[in-house]
């Protein structure tokens, strides 16, 4: 199994760069969702609640070129949670291009209320541990 812990780290960064953005700070933290007083967790929720984020770090196309399905039935899930999150502004932020502009394209007419951004600004190192965990979890599932 990929050794996915390292993307604490990238994500952490990501929050952090986000904070001086939003000039408030962000926290894994949970917030209610729905009617029913039900808390779901999210990558990063603002001080007071109003906006929160979800970090996705899926890569793109499959090793054999398919698109990955399940990534975003995933990702579907959580827009469905986030939709019903007491929260004023949501975002997803994307480290992988190529999944932002394959979700980006599919999910228009499905996904209301949440703004979909793709983070560009990542230092190399961080980088480097995204790509490495992609590529250990490509090669897993490519031998299967």
């Amino acid at each position: 199994m990929a050794d996915t812990s390292n993307l604490i780290k990238v994500t952490k960064y990501i929050l952090k760069v986000l904070e001086g953005e939003f000039k408030t700070s962000f926290s894994n933290k949970k917030i209610r969702v729905g009617s029913q007083g039900v808390e779901k967790k999210f990558s990063g929720v603002s001080d007071d609640s109003k906006i929160i984020v979800h970090i996705c770090h899926h890569s793109g196309r499959t090793k054999s070129g398919n698109i990955p399905v399940g990534k975003l039935n995933g990702l579907y899930s959580k827009c469905y949670i986030m939709e019903k999150a007491n929260a004023d502004r949501k975002y997803i932020y994307f480290t992988n291009r190529e999944f932002y502009e394959i979700f980006r394209r599919n999910s228009i007419g499905i996904v209301d209320g949440i703004e979909l951004r793709y983070f560009d600004n990542l230092p190399i190192e961080y980088q480097e541990v995204l790509n490495q965990v992609i590529e250990d979890a490509s090669d897993e599932m490519f031998v299967g």
